[in-house]
């Protein structure tokens, strides 16, 4: 079977969602699919970066596509930057071969139209993987009005493409709930969670943490990681008001990682409140993001409130292969909360209880090596189950349609890591 997937991200850029796609697409090419891959040329982040227009990488042929890179500074850039990828996308497509099965993920958002409307010309079936839930996030932070001419044409194409697609596959029960709603027939919606993108216990970490610790002067501090995407789909103001509760902890110090629209505003809050507690790093480099995210003592995981159901905190299954405590701050209806209530591991903070989640942070400093052990167990016993050969084998039998996968292939994948770190 030919399989074109479409997404702005692949290999070798470093983000989850990347990393993910990779490892679907290296699934398919090893059950003898013929995979094709469009993406961006520029890294997602760095986009000053660019990656060659074509590669075959693990028998899978990737081609590149070109755009502006301003970067995510201003959310004009970002448009500029989706709009001449939508560009270059479109033409690189006028000449594609067809192919018997599209799926489109959501990077940029509406891509999917794009894939329909492929499929629909040169005939095969169109694929939504749904990696979040698009104009309505947009609606949700004000960016978009949902009333707006724009907003309801935006409405317009996505419905039309969830309803017209073969098979819809979201991330979670609260996404399936919402796309039902967009008219998605309710038989072609399949749940397929995100796995990590890291291994468990993997080989010389521990010595690369505390590298990582000595780089950054923080041995014997008591870690509390935000790591990941700074937007406002994910407001961190709860966690600064909490670093601002505990300055006077001089254990305690506050790590952000990462890139994106709201890194300006951590550092605003850091300058206008005087602290020392809070330390800003950029996005990691490849080699280095096992070791940033194993530093944590606590992890935060962030979802704003009203977003269950239109994004999907994928950072949740690293958090649990790291095996350490983590604390989310956002709904009580969500994915991270129903892991929390199902298998009483973290703890749930709705987003303004910063004085909640200064006692959780102080109350996680004591925890004993026993109590922390078990975290490691559950957590990877919860990993296993999120694997992604369970997962993959999941989509396959009900989009590739070919049977179960035979015993000897139920391992998982993530033992045998689709990305190249060579």
């Amino acid at each position: 079977m030919k399989i074109l997937l479409l997404n702005q991200t692949f290999y070798p850029d470093n983000l989850a969602t990347s990393q993910q796609v990779a490892d679907l697409a290296v699934y398919l090419t090893q059950r003898g699919h013929q995979v094709s891959v469009v993406t961006g040329q520029r890294a997602y982040e760095e986009r000053q970066r660019k990656f060659v227009s074509f590669e075959k990488w693990q028998g899978i042929d990737i081609y590149r596509v070109s755009s502006t890179g301003f970067g995510k500074g201003r959310l004009r850039y970002r448009i500029i930057d989706s709009a001449t990828f939508f560009i270059s996308l479109v033409w690189q497509l006028i000449f594609f071969p067809g192919q018997d099965l599209v799926i489109s993920f959501t990077s940029p958002p509406l891509i999917g139209a794009v894939g329909a409307l492929f499929s629909w010309l040169k005939g095969g079936r169109s694929v939504q993987w749904l990696m979040d839930i698009n104009p309505d996030a947009a609606f949700q932070v004000g960016y978009l009005n949902r009333k707006s001419p724009l907003g309801r044409a935006l409405n317009f194409v996505f419905e039309a493409t969830v309803k017209n697609a073969s098979e819809v596959i979201v991330l979670d029960r609260w996404m399936k709930h919402r796309v039902i709603e967009h008219g998605a027939p309710k038989e072609r919606v399949i749940v397929v969670p995100p796995w990590s993108v890291f291994k468990e216990n993997e080989a010389g970490v521990e010595e690369a943490i505390r590298e990582f610790k000595r780089d950054h002067k923080l041995e014997k501090k008591f870690i509390v990681l935000y790591s990941g995407n700074h937007s406002v789909v994910h407001p961190l103001d709860t966690l600064l008001d909490a670093a601002k509760e505990l300055r006077s902890r001089e254990d305690i110090v506050f790590l952000f990682i990462g890139a994106g629209l709201r890194t300006k505003d951590v550092a605003a809050f850091k300058e206008k409140n005087q602290l020392s507690n809070i330390v800003q790093l950029p996005l990691q480099p490849r080699e280095k993001v096992r070791a940033s995210f194993g530093s944590a003592d606590l992890h935060c995981v962030v979802m704003g409130p009203g977003m269950s159901g239109l994004v999907h905190t994928s950072k949740i299954y690293s958090v649990l292969a790291s095996g350490k405590p983590f604390v989310f701050v956002g709904p009580h209806q969500s994915h991270v909360s129903d892991l929390v209530r199902v298998n009483s591991l973290g703890t749930v903070v709705e987003s303004g209880q910063a004085g909640l989640l200064a006692e959780t942070i102080l109350e996680t400093q004591k925890l004993s090596e026993q109590a922390r052990e078990h975290i490691r167990n559950v957590s990877h016993a919860i990993v296993r189950n999120y694997s992604p050969m369970i997962n993959l084998s999941n989509f396959y039998q009900h989009v590739i349609q070919e049977g179960e996968p035979s015993p000897e292939e139920a391992f998982p994948l993530s033992q045998e890591p689709a990305t190249d770190e060579g």
